[in-house]
Protein backbone atom coordinates (compact mmCIF):
# COMPACT_ATOMS: atom_id res chain seq x y z
CA UNK A 1 0.00 0.00 0.00
CA UNK A 2 1.15 3.48 -1.04
CA UNK A 3 1.99 5.68 2.22
CA UNK A 4 1.38 9.01 -0.02
CA UNK A 5 -2.59 10.13 0.46
CA UNK A 6 -4.09 12.30 -1.85
CA UNK A 7 -6.99 14.19 -1.96
CA UNK A 8 -10.24 12.71 -3.01
CA UNK A 9 -13.15 14.33 -2.18
CA UNK A 10 -13.94 18.20 -1.32
CA UNK A 11 -16.98 18.16 1.83
CA UNK A 12 -19.46 21.17 1.88
CA UNK A 13 -20.15 20.11 5.65
CA UNK A 14 -18.78 18.47 8.58
CA UNK A 15 -22.29 16.30 7.92
CA UNK A 16 -21.15 15.25 4.67
CA UNK A 17 -17.80 14.64 6.33
CA UNK A 18 -19.19 11.73 9.01
CA UNK A 19 -20.86 10.01 6.39
CA UNK A 20 -18.33 9.98 3.70
CA UNK A 21 -16.05 8.80 6.79
CA UNK A 22 -17.85 5.66 7.72
CA UNK A 23 -18.69 4.73 4.26
CA UNK A 24 -15.13 4.70 3.89
CA UNK A 25 -14.30 2.87 7.39
CA UNK A 26 -17.14 -0.11 5.97
CA UNK A 27 -14.95 -0.42 2.41
CA UNK A 28 -11.58 -1.14 4.76
CA UNK A 29 -10.52 2.42 3.21
CA UNK A 30 -8.12 3.87 5.19
CA UNK A 31 -8.91 8.14 5.47
CA UNK A 32 -8.10 11.39 6.82
CA UNK A 33 -10.34 14.14 7.37
CA UNK A 34 -9.18 17.52 6.83
CA UNK A 35 -10.64 20.20 7.73
CA UNK A 36 -9.21 23.85 6.56
CA UNK A 37 -10.25 25.67 9.87
CA UNK A 38 -7.28 23.58 11.55
CA UNK A 39 -5.27 25.15 8.72
CA UNK A 40 -3.76 28.85 8.97
CA UNK A 41 -5.40 29.50 5.86
CA UNK A 42 -9.05 28.75 7.11
CA UNK A 43 -10.51 32.22 6.36
CA UNK A 44 -9.55 32.18 2.84
CA UNK A 45 -10.15 28.73 2.10
CA UNK A 46 -13.39 27.54 4.17
CA UNK A 47 -16.11 30.09 2.19
CA UNK A 48 -14.24 29.57 -1.42
CA UNK A 49 -13.24 25.90 -1.48
CA UNK A 50 -15.79 23.83 0.96
CA UNK A 51 -15.27 23.02 4.76
CA UNK A 52 -12.41 20.29 4.42
CA UNK A 53 -11.24 17.34 2.43
CA UNK A 54 -10.26 13.69 2.34
CA UNK A 55 -7.01 12.41 2.01
CA UNK A 56 -6.69 8.48 1.26
CA UNK A 57 -4.26 6.36 0.21
CA UNK A 58 -2.80 6.90 -3.63
CA UNK A 59 -3.87 3.23 -4.74
CA UNK A 60 -6.85 3.00 -3.21
CA UNK A 61 -8.33 6.36 -4.60
CA UNK A 62 -10.43 4.87 -7.40
CA UNK A 63 -12.34 2.79 -5.09
CA UNK A 64 -12.58 5.39 -2.86
CA UNK A 65 -13.91 7.67 -5.43
CA UNK A 66 -16.56 4.97 -6.74
CA UNK A 67 -17.54 4.88 -2.58
CA UNK A 68 -17.58 8.52 -2.39
CA UNK A 69 -19.92 8.96 -5.40
CA UNK A 70 -22.82 6.06 -4.76
CA UNK A 71 -22.67 7.79 -1.08
CA UNK A 72 -22.94 11.31 -2.00
CA UNK A 73 -25.76 9.79 -5.20
CA UNK A 74 -27.80 8.48 -2.04
CA UNK A 75 -27.70 11.79 -0.21
CA UNK A 76 -28.77 14.15 -2.24
CA UNK A 77 -31.41 12.23 -3.95
CA UNK A 78 -33.03 11.43 -0.13
CA UNK A 79 -36.52 12.51 0.21
CA UNK A 80 -36.93 16.29 1.01
CA UNK A 81 -39.49 16.46 3.98
CA UNK A 82 -42.66 18.77 3.95
CA UNK A 83 -45.64 16.92 4.52
CA UNK A 84 -46.29 17.52 8.30
CA UNK A 85 -46.99 13.95 8.83
CA UNK A 86 -43.65 12.76 7.83
CA UNK A 87 -42.28 13.02 11.39
CA UNK A 88 -40.77 10.43 13.27
CA UNK A 89 -43.85 9.00 14.96
CA UNK A 90 -41.79 8.07 17.76
CA UNK A 91 -41.32 11.58 18.66
CA UNK A 92 -45.24 11.92 18.94
CA UNK A 93 -45.35 8.39 21.15
CA UNK A 94 -42.67 9.99 23.15
CA UNK A 95 -45.09 12.85 23.58
CA UNK A 96 -48.25 10.94 24.57
CA UNK A 97 -46.17 9.48 27.27
CA UNK A 98 -44.22 12.50 28.74
CA UNK A 99 -46.11 14.03 31.99
CA UNK A 100 -47.74 17.42 30.59
CA UNK A 101 -47.17 18.89 33.85
CA UNK A 102 -43.48 18.22 33.30
CA UNK A 103 -43.91 19.43 29.82
CA UNK A 104 -45.58 22.56 30.42
CA UNK A 105 -43.35 23.50 33.09
CA UNK A 106 -39.82 23.20 31.21
CA UNK A 107 -41.45 24.52 28.02
CA UNK A 108 -43.67 27.13 29.56
CA UNK A 109 -46.79 25.84 27.46
CA UNK A 110 -50.38 25.67 28.33
CA UNK A 111 -51.86 21.70 28.31
CA UNK A 112 -55.86 21.75 27.92
CA UNK A 113 -57.00 18.60 29.02
CA UNK A 114 -60.33 19.00 27.48
CA UNK A 115 -58.75 18.11 24.12
CA UNK A 116 -55.22 16.49 25.40
CA UNK A 117 -53.17 19.31 23.87
CA UNK A 118 -50.54 21.87 24.34
CA UNK A 119 -50.93 25.34 23.35
CA UNK A 120 -47.70 26.93 22.03
CA UNK A 121 -47.07 30.64 21.95
CA UNK A 122 -45.19 30.79 18.40
CA UNK A 123 -44.35 34.84 17.80
CA UNK A 124 -47.48 36.47 18.08
CA UNK A 125 -50.00 33.60 17.08
CA UNK A 126 -50.74 30.23 19.39
CA UNK A 127 -50.10 26.62 17.99
CA UNK A 128 -52.55 23.95 18.85
CA UNK A 129 -50.52 20.40 19.21
CA UNK A 130 -52.32 17.18 19.66
CA UNK A 131 -50.36 14.46 20.28
CA UNK A 132 -53.59 11.72 20.32
CA UNK A 133 -54.31 13.13 16.82
CA UNK A 134 -50.56 14.00 16.11
CA UNK A 135 -51.80 17.47 14.18
CA UNK A 136 -50.65 20.91 14.83
CA UNK A 137 -53.55 23.88 14.06
CA UNK A 138 -52.56 27.31 14.17
CA UNK A 139 -55.23 29.26 16.42
CA UNK A 140 -54.94 32.61 15.11
CA UNK A 141 -55.40 34.50 11.28
CA UNK A 142 -53.73 35.23 9.12
CA UNK A 143 -52.32 32.00 9.27
CA UNK A 144 -48.31 32.17 10.46
CA UNK A 145 -46.55 30.06 10.53
CA UNK A 146 -47.43 27.33 7.60
CA UNK A 147 -47.44 24.43 9.46
CA UNK A 148 -45.27 21.70 7.65
CA UNK A 149 -42.97 19.40 8.36
CA UNK A 150 -39.96 21.66 9.75
CA UNK A 151 -42.22 23.36 11.76
CA UNK A 152 -43.91 20.26 13.27
CA UNK A 153 -40.19 19.00 14.21
CA UNK A 154 -39.38 21.89 15.93
CA UNK A 155 -42.12 21.88 18.28
CA UNK A 156 -42.13 18.15 19.11
CA UNK A 157 -38.47 18.65 19.65
CA UNK A 158 -39.01 21.69 21.87
CA UNK A 159 -41.67 20.47 23.81
CA UNK A 160 -39.98 17.22 24.70
CA UNK A 161 -36.18 18.78 25.21
CA UNK A 162 -36.74 22.19 26.74
CA UNK A 163 -35.23 22.95 30.18
CA UNK A 164 -36.32 25.18 32.66
CA UNK A 165 -33.15 27.41 31.88
CA UNK A 166 -33.85 31.65 32.33
CA UNK A 167 -32.13 33.38 29.19
CA UNK A 168 -29.21 34.92 29.85
CA UNK A 169 -30.16 38.13 27.13
CA UNK A 170 -26.56 37.11 25.88
CA UNK A 171 -26.90 37.05 22.09
CA UNK A 172 -24.56 34.95 19.79
CA UNK A 173 -24.25 34.21 16.40
CA UNK A 174 -24.61 30.65 14.94
CA UNK A 175 -20.98 29.72 15.22
CA UNK A 176 -20.94 30.40 18.55
CA UNK A 177 -22.99 27.67 19.64
CA UNK A 178 -21.40 24.63 20.52
CA UNK A 179 -20.28 22.81 17.35
CA UNK A 180 -22.51 25.79 15.51
CA UNK A 181 -18.53 26.63 13.70
CA UNK A 182 -18.56 23.16 11.76
CA UNK A 183 -21.95 22.51 11.93
CA UNK A 184 -23.77 25.93 10.01
CA UNK A 185 -21.68 25.95 6.65
CA UNK A 186 -22.64 24.49 3.21
CA UNK A 187 -26.33 23.42 3.60
CA UNK A 188 -26.33 24.10 7.13
CA UNK A 189 -25.96 28.07 6.32
CA UNK A 190 -28.78 29.96 7.63
CA UNK A 191 -31.32 30.97 5.24
CA UNK A 192 -30.96 34.74 5.71
CA UNK A 193 -30.73 35.45 1.46
CA UNK A 194 -34.36 35.61 0.96
CA UNK A 195 -34.43 37.96 3.97
CA UNK A 196 -32.06 39.91 2.74
CA UNK A 197 -33.44 40.83 -0.69
CA UNK A 198 -36.73 41.56 0.78
CA UNK A 199 -35.44 43.99 3.86
CA UNK A 200 -31.65 45.35 2.69
CA UNK A 201 -33.57 47.81 0.49
CA UNK A 202 -35.82 48.27 2.43
CA UNK A 203 -35.78 48.70 6.30
CA UNK A 204 -39.36 50.30 7.15
CA UNK A 205 -40.73 46.65 5.53
CA UNK A 206 -38.53 45.06 7.92
CA UNK A 207 -39.88 47.35 10.84
CA UNK A 208 -42.97 46.89 9.60
CA UNK A 209 -43.03 43.24 9.38
CA UNK A 210 -41.64 42.58 12.76
CA UNK A 211 -44.15 44.78 14.61
CA UNK A 212 -47.08 42.90 12.64
CA UNK A 213 -45.55 39.61 14.21
CA UNK A 214 -44.53 41.34 17.95
CA UNK A 215 -40.75 41.90 17.54
CA UNK A 216 -39.83 44.63 19.79
CA UNK A 217 -37.58 46.77 18.73
CA UNK A 218 -33.93 46.96 19.51
CA UNK A 219 -30.73 49.50 19.45
CA UNK A 220 -28.69 47.94 16.46
CA UNK A 221 -27.79 47.84 13.06
CA UNK A 222 -30.10 50.08 11.06
CA UNK A 223 -32.74 48.62 12.55
CA UNK A 224 -33.15 45.12 14.90
CA UNK A 225 -35.95 43.28 16.37
CA UNK A 226 -36.01 41.14 18.98
CA UNK A 227 -38.24 38.31 18.34
CA UNK A 228 -40.38 35.80 21.07
CA UNK A 229 -40.37 32.95 18.86
CA UNK A 230 -41.32 30.09 21.37
CA UNK A 231 -41.15 30.72 25.25
CA UNK A 232 -37.54 30.20 25.79
CA UNK A 233 -36.23 30.45 22.48
CA UNK A 234 -36.24 34.32 21.73
CA UNK A 235 -34.51 35.32 18.18
CA UNK A 236 -32.65 38.64 17.91
CA UNK A 237 -32.59 40.01 13.98
CA UNK A 238 -30.17 42.86 13.42
CA UNK A 239 -30.31 44.24 9.91
CA UNK A 240 -28.03 46.87 8.12
CA UNK A 241 -28.89 48.52 4.70
CA UNK A 242 -27.12 48.52 1.66
CA UNK A 243 -25.20 51.68 0.17
CA UNK A 244 -22.83 52.33 -2.42
CA UNK A 245 -19.75 51.04 -0.34
CA UNK A 246 -21.61 47.87 1.40
CA UNK A 247 -23.64 45.31 0.45
CA UNK A 248 -26.95 44.84 2.67
CA UNK A 249 -26.83 42.07 5.39
CA UNK A 250 -29.04 40.70 7.81
CA UNK A 251 -27.93 38.52 10.89
CA UNK A 252 -30.00 36.16 13.42
CA UNK A 253 -28.29 35.80 16.81
CA UNK A 254 -29.77 33.40 19.87
CA UNK A 255 -29.51 33.25 23.49
CA UNK A 256 -26.68 31.48 24.48
CA UNK A 257 -28.76 28.80 26.34
CA UNK A 258 -30.52 28.31 22.53
CA UNK A 259 -28.41 24.88 22.97
CA UNK A 260 -30.78 23.83 26.16
CA UNK A 261 -33.95 24.24 24.39
CA UNK A 262 -32.37 22.19 21.01
CA UNK A 263 -30.06 19.51 21.95
CA UNK A 264 -29.34 18.68 17.95
CA UNK A 265 -28.06 21.38 15.57
CA UNK A 266 -30.10 20.34 12.99
CA UNK A 267 -32.95 20.80 14.64
CA UNK A 268 -31.95 24.36 15.72
CA UNK A 269 -31.25 24.69 11.88
CA UNK A 270 -34.71 23.70 11.03
CA UNK A 271 -36.64 25.98 13.51
CA UNK A 272 -34.49 29.23 12.16
CA UNK A 273 -35.93 27.99 8.60
CA UNK A 274 -39.30 28.24 9.97
CA UNK A 275 -38.67 31.06 11.26
CA UNK A 276 -36.84 33.00 8.29
CA UNK A 277 -40.00 31.82 6.01
CA UNK A 278 -42.44 33.31 8.26
CA UNK A 279 -41.23 36.28 8.36
CA UNK A 280 -40.72 36.33 4.70
CA UNK A 281 -44.64 35.03 4.16
CA UNK A 282 -45.53 37.88 6.56
CA UNK A 283 -43.56 40.74 4.39
CA UNK A 284 -44.86 39.59 1.32
CA UNK A 285 -48.33 39.60 2.62
CA UNK A 286 -47.43 43.61 2.83
CA UNK A 287 -46.37 44.55 0.06
CA UNK A 288 -48.15 45.73 -2.88
CA UNK A 289 -50.05 42.73 -5.11
CA UNK A 290 -47.49 43.37 -7.96
CA UNK A 291 -44.18 43.25 -5.74
CA UNK A 292 -45.39 39.93 -3.85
Amino acid sequence: MSDQFISVCTLEDRFEGDILMDALSQESIPAILRPFQETPYSALFVPQKGWGLILVPENMAPRAREVIDEVLREVRSAPVYSDPSDVDPLLWERLREADPETVCHNALVEYEDEHRAYVVPFLNAELLITPGEETTEVLDSPPYPRVDFELNLSLLHYLLEAENVALTRKWIGEKDIPSGEAFFRGLHRLPVDSLIELFGPDARLFRATAELLGGTPVDLGDAAYEFQVLPRVPLLVVLWEGDEEFEPALHILFDETVSTQFKALDTLWAFTGVFCRTLAAAARDLLPGEER
